[in-house]
């Protein structure tokens, strides 16, 4: 999910911010930039983060 979210950021963003409503230019673009952001994060956290889902 984060990281579709992150595109489609991305592509409203190269199409002119046309879907997501935006409160100053390039704010989708920031929002993209922190969804792959938080994927990044995921991925290298992601031993740990299954450790915690299997202890609950």
């Amino acid at each position: 999910m984060t990281l579709e979210c992150g595109m489609r950021f991305l592509s409203d963003y190269l199409d002119g911010d046309t879907y997501f409503k935006i409160n100053r230019e390039g704010q989708n673009l920031d929002r993209a930039r922190t969804q792959f952001k938080l994927v990044s994060d995921m991925e290298e956290n992601f031993d740990l983060l299954n450790k915690i889902v299997e202890k609950y």
